[in-house]
């Protein structure tokens, strides 16, 4: 039976595709490269915004229409309703019930419809294994409780895998040819609480591993952060980690931040980020803002211009406030639309220009990449396909919607064409780098920078 696996969000979900990929190849599927080509779809979903429900409902009810079997696992199995609306006989799969997969796939081959809400631990279940990138999820859930998160809902309760374990799953992964480690989970910071360990120790495991490898950290709240800071920054001089740093602030207001019901303050965040940036100065800061939340008044947005404009982030990802069932924040009376609008805009204007000007600093430098990605060929008309996500340069869909073209002025400030360019790879600080020159994947080159843009760096192999 062929299977087609479609994924939406996060690092994590990727990582749990990874494991449902594996069983159904374990279980003998053939997971194929096209939805035209299956037998059964299974769209692993994400919950967090309302324009990303809709756009994966739209999807469910197009492959319906081409008769397709469904299988919606993910997040977004928690609004059963509307999945169902949309496909009376799809097989639901909730995040923690993923090893159930082969199962449901078999239950939508027949038509048959139904749920998979059962939790079971997912150590020890077959994954595939990537390369040169290798997603491994380190823990589930956590233990704030954001008034506008509904990821919560869906997966609610903390579940960290064993530091054993999770080495193992790495060592495997880097003998199989993984040059970057992506470790993953809902709050990375939250990792080993309900086992009486801690993300340190984590580390300090993964750093013992030997092989020449990149570990990519994934987004830490800032309350955790602050309570690991000395032995975190010791770890973080280690050659094995990038100098990255996933820190979601969500306001710059005070007030805000405790109606969303945030563990932290921002006078945390700050500490932090001032912390890293002691120790690494070159290190990339990356942080979530929402923009337009109900009680956020035009005092508190200023203070989020005013906190973005003081922290310099390479890189925010900005989104609008959008209502989520059965949120605390559902409750509350939202602020017209077009004022939440034109504050976006004028936030994703200033991270733009930040970004330029921090990127346009390291012009001229050499810098070693790990080629991860290939280029995206036929970019030398000047424009750059928006809506592809696999697309030649990622940049902020807050400023540029998905589907819209980018003129070539935004993309390149110098530096010679882009047709030219063939590979993607990521610094040591876990910049983004479009290299020109031959190279191959998992390849560690030298490069000199020649050219850059809010999102992105360009440069030459030498």
């Amino acid at each position: 039976m062929k299977v087609y696996l479609e994924t939406y969000g996060c690092t994590l979900n990727q990582a749990d595709s990874d494991i449902m990929g594996g069983i159904l190849k374990h279980a003998g599927f053939r997971l194929v490269k096209e939805a035209s080509e299956a037998d059964v779809v299974v769209l692993n979903t994400c919950t967090v915004k309302g324009r990303t429900e809709n756009r994966i409902i739209s999807r469910i009810e197009a492959l319906r229409k081409q008769g397709k079997r469904i299988v919606v696992a993910g997040c977004l199995s928690i609004n059963e309703k509307r999945v169902r609306i949309a496909c009376p006989e799809a097989v639901l799969v909730h995040p923690g019930a993923v090893s159930f997969i082969a199962e449901a796939v078999r239950r939508a081959a027949e038509g048959k419809g139904g749920e998979f809400k059962e939790k079971a631990a997912k150590e020890g279940l077959p994954r595939l294994f990537t390369k040169p990138i290798l997603r491994v999820p380190i823990q589930e859930g956590c233990v704030g409780n954001c008034y506008f998160c509904q990821t919560r809902l869906a997966r609610p309760y903390l579940m960290s895998y064993s530091v054993k374990w999770l080495r193992s799953w790495v060592e495997e992964g880097v003998k199989r040819g993984a040059k970057e480690i992506q470790l993953t989970g809902m709050d990375s910071g939250a990792y080993g609480l309900d086992l009486g360990t801690n993300l340190v120790a984590l580390l300090d495991e993964v750093r013992k591993i030997k092989g020449d490898f990149r570990v990519r950290l994934g987004m830490i709240n800032p309350g955790h952060a602050k309570k690991m800071l000395p032995k975190m920054m010791d770890i973080f001089e280690d050659k094995k980690f990038y100098k990255f740093f996933h820190l979601p602030v969500q306001t710059g207001s005070e007030k805000v931040r405790g109606d969303m019901n945030r563990a932290h303050s921002v006078a945390d965040f700050k500490k932090v980020v001032k912390a890293i940036r002691k120790k690494f100065p070159d290190a990339s800061i990356s942080t979530d803002i929402i923009v337009g939340y109900p009680t956020e008044k035009e005092e508190d947005f200023e203070k989020t211009l005013k906190l973005v404009k003081e922290i310099k982030p390479d890189i925010v990802n900005v989104s609008k406030f959008a209502s989520r069932r059965g949120t605390v924040a559902s409750k509350l009376r939202e602020i017209p639309t077009e004022e939440v609008k034109r504050r976006s805009t004028e936030l994703a204007e200033l991270v733009r220009r930040i970004g330029a000007e921090k990127n346009g600093r390291f012009e001229g430098k050499r810098m070693e990449v790990l080629i991860t990605e290939r280029g995206k060929k036929g970019l030398g008309n000047g424009e750059l396909d928006g809506g592809n996500p696999k697309g030649f340069c990622q940049l902020s869909r807050a400023i540029f919607p998905a589907g819209k073209r980018r003129p070539f002025s935004l993309l390149r400030k110098s530096g010679s064409d882009m047709e030219t360019v063939n590979w993607k790879g990521r610094a040591d600080n876990y910049k983004q780098v479009c290299v020109s020159g031959k190279a191959k994947m998992g390849d560690r080159v030298k490069v000199k920078i020649t050219g850059s843009n809010f999102g992105s760096l360009f440069g030459k192999r030498i």
